[in-house]
């Protein structure tokens, strides 16, 4: 388009009337905006362009559309207009003014996104003139708002169901209700709708106040949460503060797309750094309020610092323990920020995980996510699991002999089941855990750190599989009731329930040693049973005894590998029919991260079978390493003994594989230099450090290197 200064009317107002029974009409003007401003009025409504908001003369369009009114959902009502700027993916250097006339008090402006809208925070109200600040293109629908804000739709319970919605606005509450009712959930559910135009303090602090008003009209009640982007965090907030929390929420307690740890897109210079058509959601919805999401801001530290719920810790209060779910998105888009490549464009995965272990992704952007019916049917599938009981309540009662232990482990296959989605995820965790079990020696006491590698072992032995192993969970050591039922069960501890009531966490030189930590050195001093440790498990050695590896588990021996027996299991016994069943990055992150397990054994019985001169044997075991995911050492130590068994040719594919894999990493380059030279391969070694030098000329050391080599 050729430049124009200053701005000209480029030809006509277009009406269109659209003959389908919403009945639209449509009023478009264009023009061309330079940078020295321009007032720009359609049909009742004035578009104001200070200087510099656009920094080239650019053509626009502006529109009016007339429509019939709606509900627009969460108490809004769209009122029948609409007012365009295209192309939508303009963005101003400055935000521009749109001003619309005769409007009452409770009008203002959405920005149409996905399925619905975000009200716009910028929005003033005067002498019936409104106004907002726009900062980007698109349709921006007038709406009326909520005739009052607060808990909405409640009646008299003891127990139900609260949702807290999200800043977007839509039909996505309404549609996961009717989840909730096709999935027999029966009682009452509750809305909070509060003010996006408040802070995130301020909306929590006003959940606190409507809780305890209702609290006053109906008396005591617990409700299961499950809230929606920005909600997640008024929810959070509301819980982990005592001065706020009146323990009235109950076990499920689920989140979705909610930026627990922030967002890069909180903040207005990335956000014009940004390219993604979401990036403006935080800062139309939320206006100044939006740096409070901005990484590493006051309240996101604040939430970092309290990320665990109320009863996070077993040995507190058993009811006040929360089922916490996050549901999370991710769909890949163009740009250089974390939330777009690894998120949902608005939310990283990693900002939406308020514990470790959460369930898998959805391939879906932020919105999509929350629009989802399949999203509402596993949101729905948690809440009436985790309704009524946490996982303290029913292992006390089945520690104490009031629930059958099959109880865990059914409880335990559908919320995993949930979590995963997947049934070959499933079974590679079950594979998993049944090649760990097998590492065991007969009747040992198998000590376990966490979900994955507890829970399925469990499940397991109840089919039977490996019973005689007594497998005992780190962090559950820490409740007596649980020791109790161990040594109720063959677990040789030794001690009387009075002995066992005298144990509890004790500080020496400034260390905290639980009363997991006196019963694992009781344990461990015991002579009647083997005990070893997962290689799951965090820290082993901080128990002060020599561990030898052998297969997936760690024996309380010297040497640091069973070369034997880890090799006759990684290569006989252990079974791979399922994990191998497709490719391994398709599986579930947390179970590709417990797969590298089997990749660091294979590649210490690798060092051990180099160590005594079974280099043919150590290079097989490297190949069989990289099956469960590449790592750089992998490829440097095939290379390595590559060259000691003489092939060189052998070698120097292996570390073009590695420089490929590695791309860019300069100090990688001069190792592998090295290695080339220090096995007379010198003319490699030089080719290789000058065609670095070409990307890094700056390079002193890779020129001494090339003058070095060449002199030789």
């Amino acid at each position: 388009m050729q430049r124009i200064l200053g701005y000209v009317v480029i030809g006509m107002i277009i009406h269109i009337w659209s003959c389908s029974p919403a009945a639209i009409e449509k009023t478009y003007i264009e023009k061309v905006i330079s940078s020295q401003g321009a007032v720009i009025e359609v049909d009742g409504a004035r578009f104001e362009f200070p200087a510099n908001s656009v920094s080239d003369s650019t053509l626009i369009r502006f529109g009016k559309h007339v429509f019939g009114k709606r509900s627009g959902g969460q108490g809004y009502v769209i009122m029948g207009e609409s007012y365009v700027i295209e192309p939508e993916t303009l963005v101003f250097q400055k935000p521009i003014t749109l001003a619309i006339s005769d409007r009452n008090e409770n009008i203002g402006l959405g920005a149409t996104i996905s399925k619905g809208f975000v009200p716009l925070a910028n929005c003033e109200n005067r002498e019936k003139v409104l106004t907002a600040k726009l900062w980007h293109g698109g349709e921006y629908v007038l709406v009326k708002t909520p005739d009052r804000y607060g808990i909405v739709d409640h009646k008299r319970a003891k127990e139900g169901l609260l949702i807290v919605g999200d800043l977007y606005v839509g039909t996505y509450i309404e549609n996961f209700k009717k989840a909730l009712r096709k999935n027999g959930y029966d009682i009452p559910v509750w809305t909070f709708l509060y003010d996006p135009r408040q802070s995130i303090e301020d909306n929590a602090r006003f959940l606190r106040e409507e809780l305890k008003r209702l609290h006053g009209e109906y008396g005591e009640f617990r409700m299961d949460v499950v809230s929606f982007g920005i909600g997640g965090l008024v929810t959070h907030r509301y819980l982990t503060d005592t001065s706020y929390y009146q323990r009235d929420i109950s076990s499920a307690v689920i989140a979705i797309g909610t930026p627990f740890f922030g967002s890069n897109f909180a903040d207005p210079e990335n956000i014009l750094k940004g390219t993604n058509p979401l990036r403006f959601f935080f800062l139309d919805g939320m206006g100044g309020n939006a740096v409070a999401l901005v990484p590493g801001s006051e309240f996101i530290s604040s939430v970092v610092e309290k990320k665990h719920l109320p009863g996070f810790h077993y040995y507190d209060d058993p009811t006040e323990n929360k089922n916490f779910v996050a549901l999370r998105g991710h769909k890949s888009m163009r740009g250089e920020f974390v939330e777009e490549m690894s998120g949902d464009g608005l939310v990283s995965i990693k900002s939406a995980m308020l514990t470790a272990i959460e369930p898998d992704v959805f391939e879906l952007d932020h919105f999509e996510l929350f629009e989802n019916e399949n999203v509402h049917k596993v949101a729905a599938d948690f809440v009436k699991l985790y309704r009524g009981y946490s996982w303290p309540m029913l292992f006390s009662a089945v520690w104490n002999d009031r629930e059958s232990y099959s109880k865990i482990n059914d409880t335990w296959e559908r919320e995993v089941k949930l979590h995963l989605r997947d049934d070959i995820d499933f079974s590679v965790l079950l594979e998993f855990n049944e090649n760990m079990l097998n590492s065991a020696p007969r009747d040992a006491i198998l000590v376990t750190n966490g979900d994955y590698d507890t829970y399925p072992a469990w499940y397991l032995q109840q089919s039977g599989i490996r019973s005689d192993v007594a497998i005992v969970n780190r962090s559950l050591l820490n409740i007596r009731d649980y020791a109790r039922f161990l040594m109720r069960t063959g677990l040789p501890l030794g001690l009387s329930d009075e002995e066992l009531d005298t144990i509890d966490h004790i500080r020496e030189d400034g260390k905290l040693i639980t009363i997991s930590d006196q019963l694992m050195q009781i344990l461990l001093r015991q002579k009647i049973r083997p005990v070893v440790f997962s290689t799951t498990i965090y820290h082993p050695d901080k128990y002060g005894y020599p561990l030898k590896l052998s297969g997936l588990v760690y024996e309380l021996l010297e040497s640091d590998i069973d070369v034997v027996r880890t090799k006759h299991l990684l290569l006989e016994q252990f079974t791979f029919e399922k994990l191998f069943s497709r490719s391994l990055d398709s599986l579930d992150i947390n179970l590709q991260n417990m797969i590298r397990n089997y990749a660091a054994i294979a590649y210490q019985l690798a060092i051990a079978l180099e160590d005594s001169g079974e280099y043919g044997e150590a290079i097989e075991m490297l190949e069989f390493a990289e099956r469960f995911g590449i790592e750089p050492m992998f490829y440097f130590n095939e290379a390595k003994l590559y060259f000691k068994i003489g092939k060189r040719e052998k070698a120097a594919d292996v570390l073009e594989k590695l420089l490929v894999l590695e791309i860019g990493d300069i100090k990688l380059v001069k190792e592998v230099a090295r290695m080339y030279h220090d096995n007379d391969m010198r003319q490699k070694a030089v080719s290789l450090l000058a065609a670095a030098l070409e990307d890094n000329p700056e390079d002193r050391e890779l020129t001494d290197l090339i003058r070095k080599y060449q002199e030789e």
